[in-house]
Order: structure tokens, then sequence, then C-alpha cells
């Protein structure tokens, strides 16, 4: 039969608790929101640099065509300016411009600013005088945002001026719109005109790179790394909260496991026997108990269970009452038993659970009880019967001997006086048993060596076994050397026993004693192969005052059981008709005795 196991389906707490989550989000979200934020700057940064190269590298570019145009290709102020409008049609080129120290315009992509004023020369900061240092700002204009860059415009080397081009720094005292000077060569006076612009110390050169091209980029870049920044935030969100749902389920996982284990436990273990039956009234699992009250276990439940089950199926509710079994093993078993259904869905039946208890020990425990009364109603009647007998046997007993003395010349007197001694003699033998069973008993519990109280409570009997040629055989096979009990006592009971197998055995018969460790104490056995006891009797021997033997008084088994059940102990009686009788008799050690 399978281990019974208990179906238990506990309500489940949320995986992960609201402040876990509130907790996940505070923690989180600063962290997404300053990484979105710095991918945005850098992105920011990354534009502008892009742009910055590019307007940087614009200018250069314009500068050194516009060094190779003037110096190689006697380029005139008209060629310059129409060299910027070229240049600003590039892609994300503004505008593009030359102007003087005071900020008027020189050279202008749209030719209708030559001459004016550059309108955001006063938000200028200082510009750098070095040739190889860039400056830039971020504008918004008119036509959308701008990044300005802005250099020192030196169209000419010293190589150049080393030619014979003359200064560079300062005004030509002979350019005047347009007119050569008489003293210069033919190369001078094509470049002269530009000269007379471009000539003076401070110059310089703006490109303006539009960025409401990029803006749309821009859009989409923050709008991707928004998009990328919530997921990594809902990744590492859903992250820990699968490791708080992970760690939650392992701890649901291991209280289930705990209080399947407990309940398992607790059934196993429960002083009832319990069954379930599936519909068909098959046996699914049986608890220890179960096993322990009917044996082994059917596959299929037994007829009186099936019908309380099928009553149950019919009628629905709880049935209850009591049930006959009669087993092969154990004979007729009577159970207090109680089925209920096993619901399912849509009001179906999924099985049966039975539970009942063993009504034979109950049975056993009122005999038990009432004959404990009847030995008790005896006992005071016998104490008061004893007293009443015993003054008038000893007047009796005094009288015989007196008879016996005065006519000692009467064989025949002397020898009926004898016989009324002997016989008032075992009738005082007889009530100081039965005064002995009705007062209370007392013991004296101590430490007493096992071996030599079995070998003194045979010697006491030796003569007796010698005289029927009884052979005695000992078995002690026990690890202790003592036992806490009342070691007269014992050995009452043992000379109570040994003389009760003499009788049964006849002459060369054998009487065995045997000692051995069990569960709880200690076991000690008394095995005759005489005539046994009849089926019949079996159940009474322990009563007061029945016995089986004509000059016996029925107190002897009647006082070894009350013995024993003084010592904590228990008595019971293996018999077989012509084949012999054992006597079990176990005393418990110290710790069970603490434990009653």
């Amino acid at each position: 039969m399978d281990k019974f196991k208990l179906k238990i389906t506990p309500k489940m707490p949320g995986l992960v608790p609201p402040l876990v989550m509130v907790g996940v989000l505070v923690v989180l979200l600063p962290v997404f929101i300053l990484m979105t934020l710095d991918r945005v700057k850098k992105q920011d940064e990354f534009i502008r640099e892009r742009f910055l190269i590019t307007g940087t590298s614009l200018i250069r570019t314009f500068e050194a065509g516009t060094r190779i145009g003037m110096g190689s290709m006697h380029w005139g102020t008209e060629r310059i300016q129409s060299m910027l409008e070229e240049t600003a049609g590039q892609p994300d080129v503004a505008y593009i411009m030359i102007t003087d120290a005071m900020g008027k315009i020189i050279a202008h992509s749209d030719a209708a600013m030559v001459g004016t004023l550059y309108d955001r020369w006063a938000d200028l900061g200082p510009l750098p005088r070095d040739t190889h240092l860039i400056s830039s700002r971020s504008l918004n204009t008119l036509d959308g945002p701008v990044l300005e860059v802005a250099k020192r415009f030196v169209p000419f080397n010293h190589r150049v001026r080393g030619r014979g081009l003359g200064p560079v720094h300062g005004p030509d005292p002979g350019y005047d719109h347009g007119k050569m000077s008489p003293g210069l060569s033919g190369a001078e006076r094509s470049v002269r005109p530009a000269l007379g612009t471009f000539g003076q110390i401070d110059h310089y050169i703006f490109a303006g790179m539009s960025m409401t091209g990029v803006q749309a980029a821009q859009a989409q870049g923050f709008k991707n790394i928004v998009i990328k920044g919530l997921l990594f935030f809902i990744f590492c969100c859903s992250g820990i909260i699968a490791l708080f749902a992970l760690q939650a389920y392992r701890a649901a996982q291991l209280s289930l496991e705990q209080v399947m284990a407990f309940s398992d436990n607790v059934v196993q273990n429960m002083p009832s026997g319990l069954i379930t039956l599936d519909p068909e009234f098959n046996v699914t699992s049986a608890n220890r108990s179960a096993e322990k009250i009917l044996g082994e276990i059917p596959e299929k439940a037994f007829p009186q269970m099936a019908a309380m089950a099928a009553e149950i199926s019919r009628s629905g509710g709880v049935a209850s009452g009591e049930v006959a079994l009669n087993q092969k093993e154990k004979g007729d078993l009577r159970l207090d038993m109680t089925v209920s259904a096993i619901p399912a869905d849509e009001d179906q039946i999924q099985g049966f659970v039975l539970l009942f208890r063993d009504l034979t020990q109950i049975r056993d425990l009122k005999k038990q009880v009432e004959t404990n009364r009847r030995l008790a109603a005896i006992g005071k009647l016998a104490a008061g019967v004893a007293h009443e007998i015993r003054n008038p046997l000893s007047s009796i007993k005094g009288f015989a001997t007196y008879f016996a003395r005065q006519y000692e010349n009467e064989p025949e007197d002397v020898e009926i006086a004898k016989i009324m001694v002997q016989e008032v003699e075992r009738m005082d033998r007889s009530i100081t048993q039965l005064l002995e069973f009705a007062k209370p008993m007392a013991v004296q519990i101590k430490q007493t060596r096992i071996e030599p109280l079995i070998r003194h409570s045979l010697k006491l009997v030796s003569h007796d076994l010698g005289k029927k040629k009884i052979r005695v055989q000992t078995d002690i096979r026990t690890r202790r050397e003592t036992i806490h009990t009342d070691p007269e006592r014992i050995c009452q009971v043992l000379l109570n026993l040994y003389m009760n197998a003499l009788n049964a055995m006849d002459s060369k018969g054998i009487l065995e004693i045997g000692v051995t460790d069990v569960t709880d104490g200690l076991e000690i056995r008394v095995v005759d192969n005489g005539c046994g006891i009849p089926a019949k009797d079996s159940e009474k021997i322990f009563d007061p005052y029945f016995t089986t033997r004509a000059k016996g008084t029925g107190l002897g088994l009647s006082i070894v059981h009350r013995i024993i059940e003084n010592l904590k102990g228990e008595i019971r009686v293996e018999s077989r008709p012509s084949k012999g009788t054992v006597f079990y008799i176990t005393l418990p050690d110290d710790e069970t005795i603490e434990k009653m």
C-alpha cells in the first residue's frame, strides 16, 4: 500500500509584496533618468562635435582655396564672393561670411549682406587671434538653430609675403578703388584689389552650420534613447521582481513541503485507522494504524466498508456505525467507522474517507474493568470471611492437638486428630492466601540482578523438581545485568508458575525458563510440556478461585496477575492441550516506568 498523502492546496500569497515593487521603482527610476539624460547629453555633444568638425573643415578648406586662388589664379573680390555663395550651397551650411575687426561684413554667402554690420557682433566674446584656434557658439535664427564656427581669416602665409607682395598688416596706399599702382608688377596688380580688402590686420571668417536638419534626427535619437532606457528599466525591474518572485516561490514551496510533511506525519501517526477509496471502492491509501488494526490492506474495500460508502454516494452526508469484520488472522473485529465523501467539481464524488477505531480493545478493557470490580468486591468479602474463620480454626486446631495427646494410646483417635490438624492448617493457608489477595499489595522496587534471581527461584523448587525428575533448561539472553523491580514479588510469581508447571507435567518433563530483551523492557518465559490448558478455560485462569485441580485454591494465578500489574508489567499465556503452556511476563525498564 502506498504511503498516505494528504493533498493540500494552500492559498498562495502575492509573489511580490507591493512595498517591494515600490522599492524597486524608487531605486531604479533615478538610475533610469540619469542614464537617459547622460545619453541625451552625449548625443548632443556628439552632434555638436560633428558639426564643429564639419564647420572647421569647411573654413580651413575655404581658407586654403582662397589662398591658392588669390596667389596662383589672381582671384579678386568678386571671385571670393562667388566662392562663398557656392560654398553655402553645401548641405547643412546656413551661411558663410568674412568680416573685419569691427564686424563689417566684407563677403557673405548672401550678397545682400555685404557692406552691412554683423548684427550679432555685439554678442561675440573675444575672438581668438591665433590662426589655429577655432571658437563656436549656438544661435537661434529665423531659419532655425545654427552652430556658428569662427576663426581668424588669414588667406596669405609668410611664403606669399616673402615673394614681394608687400605687408599684409596695414592699409595699402597704392589701392584706390580698383586702380593699380604704376610701380607694381603684373601679378601684384592682379592680386592687389583683394589685398586692399583682406590685407588688413584682423579679418574673421564665420561658418553657420544649420542644425535644423538634425532636429528630427535628435528627436528620433532622443526617442530611441528613451525607448532603450525604458526597455532597460523594464528589464531591470523584471529581473529584480523575478528574483523576489523566485525567492517567494521557493519559500512558498518549502512551506508547502513542510505542511505536507507535517500533515502526512499526523495522518500516519494518528491513533485511528484511516483509509481512502476511489469511486469504484478500490483502496487508494491507508495509514499505519489501519494496517495495524486490519493487517494486510486489501486492494478492494471490505464489503461492509463498500456498503457504507455506497450509501454515502446515494444520499450524501456522513455515515457512521459499528462494523463487524471477520479476519482470518485476527478473528472477529468490531470497528466503530465513519465514512465521508471527498467532493469534486460539479457535485461529483472523487472518493471516500473511512475513519475507524478498533472496538475489540475497548471491549477487552470493559471486560477487565468488570473483572477488577468483581475482584474488588470479592476481596472485601474475603477479608471479612477470613477474619471470622481464622479465630474458630485456631480453637479447632487446639482441641485437635489436645485430643491427640489425650488419646495417644488409641491409634485410630490419634490419626483422626492429626487429620483434623492438617485440614485446619490447609484451611489456614487458604485464608492466608485469601487475605494476601484481598489486602493492598506493597512492592519494594530496587535494582535486582536478573540471573541470580532466576537461579534462586529455581533452587527453591529444586526438591520438588527432583522428586518428579523434571529437567530444567535456562536460556538467559539479555544484555542487561539488572532490572528495576521487586525481587521478592518476582520470586513469588515464578514459584507459583513453577508449581503450576509441576502439577501439569508427568515425570521426566521439561521446564524451560527464558529471559530476553524486548523493546520497552525485559521478557521472562516459563515453558512446560505438560497437559496444557483447555481453550475454554484460558480466559478464566487469572480469575479468583478458578482452578482445575481438586486441592487447588484458585488464588495462585490471581495473585500472580495482581503482582505483575503492581509492577507495571504484563502477563499473558499461550497454551495448547497436550502440548504445553507458555507464560510470558514483561517487566518495563526505568524509562518506560517514568513515562507511565
